[in-house]
């Protein structure tokens, strides 16, 4: 057996059973880069964690004298059978964001990669960012690109989480997969805003995961009202997709529900020391940075989920909340209700709101 084998077998039997492919490590074609380029640059208007200045790294910037790249897809579905948002209203985050025992168990089966590897004599790093790891994962035989843009593998579907080894190792590259989605259209047909309207691709000013995630401005009026009772990541088009049914459940790592599925008035007026209990050190912390981007979530949430019983959770925002991206979305919120509480709130708080943005977005609620 040729170490190609004798290192899928190993994942296979030690890593959990993940999806793996290998991929060439040829340089980034100029097409990919100014694609990638685009996004940075997109990316940049939303969120200061990203620029547009960022350079794109070639595979072998990682390890100079790579002639492979890794690729492991880790089963990352937990199950789709809670009925959202249900009453009390409850939104979704997904395990990754707020369990550390994703990440956990990715790093600790990526280890038994590379340890592999250097003990019979090579150089593996693991890379989990810097390198556009979807681009690698079509690259091999792990998956393939779905009209949605995301990289569907083999009998796992897009519920994956996906990492990367690069290694100086002489492993075989794989053969792309092939196949398209054909007629199918779902996960188009799914998506609140139109963002898949080009069959894969994704159109990612107008997906509501960069908005309710990545957005650290106002969320646009227009994604406030598609996004329904989404707190965080949308997950249309994946539940659209037909690749994702009948898929096997992760059963070994944990799945908070409360962190998962949280009820979403409890986040409008969450306290810091509430956050940093419940989200503290996990991947949510650090990519809302401030609990005022969840806050404001979930008032639009609680807006859109429409029961009058929750007013007084958003007037309680309106008038407390020191943010004012938080006081300006339970405005739009409580607009988006329309009671005549609601309305009385509004009209109180216009009359000492001291925020030129914050009575600007309770004018446009007193139209609505």
């Amino acid at each position: 057996m040729g170490l190609t084998d004798e290192l899928k077998d190993h994942i296979r039997q030690e890593c959990g059973n993940p999806a793996v492919g290998i991929a060439p490590v040829d340089d980034l074609s100029t097409q990919e880069i100014e694609a990638l380029q685009e996004t940075n640059r997109l990316m940049a208007k939303y969120s200061p964690r990203y620029s547009a200045e960022t350079p794109v790294l070639q595979p072998r910037d990682f390890l100079d004298n790579a002639r492979a790249v890794i690729v492991l897809a880790f089963n990352f579905y937990f199950g789709r059978d809670r009925a959202l948002p249900g009453n009390p209203p409850r939104g979704e985050i997904m395990n990754f964001y707020v369990n550390q025992d994703c990440l956990t168990y990715i790093v600790e089966k990526t280890e038994k990669v590379t340890a592999f590897l250097t003990e019979r004599g090579h150089t593996a790093v693991s890379v989990s960012s810097g390198i556009p790891v979807k681009i690698m994962a079509a690259r091999s035989a792990l998956g393939r690109y779905g009209k949605n843009a995301v990289i569907q593998a083999g009998g796992m579907g897009s519920w994956i989480g996906l990492n990367m080894v690069m290694t100086d190792a002489p492993l075989d590259v794989d053969v792309p997969a092939d196949g398209e989605c054909g007629e199918c259209t779902l996960c188009q047909e799914a998506c609140p805003t139109g963002a898949l309207d080009t069959p894969y691709q994704c159109d990612i000013e107008r997906c509501l995961t960069l908005h309710m995630v990545n957005n650290k401005e106002d969320l646009p009026r227009d994604i406030r009202e598609k996004a329904g009772t989404i707190i965080a990541h949308c997950n249309a088009c994946l539940d659209a997709c037909p690749k994702n049914r009948k898929l096997a459940t992760q059963n070994d790592i944990s799945e908070p529900e409360d962190l998962v599925y949280p009820e979403i008035a409890a986040l409008v007026n969450m306290t810091e020391d509430r956050f940093q209990e419940l989200y503290g050190g996990t991947f949510l912390e650090y990519i809302f940075d401030e609990k005022k981007y969840l806050q404001r979530n979930a008032a639009v949430a609680l807006g859109n989920y429409g029961d009058p019983q929750y007013v007084p959770v958003l007037v309680d925002a309106l008038v407390n909340q020191p943010e004012d991206i938080v006081r300006g979305h339970a405005a739009w919120a409580l607009g988006r209700i329309g009671t005549r509480e609601a309305r009385e709130a509004l009209e109180e708080q216009s009359k000492k709101e001291e925020s030129d943005s914050v009575r600007a977005e309770i004018g446009e609620a007193l139209k609505q």
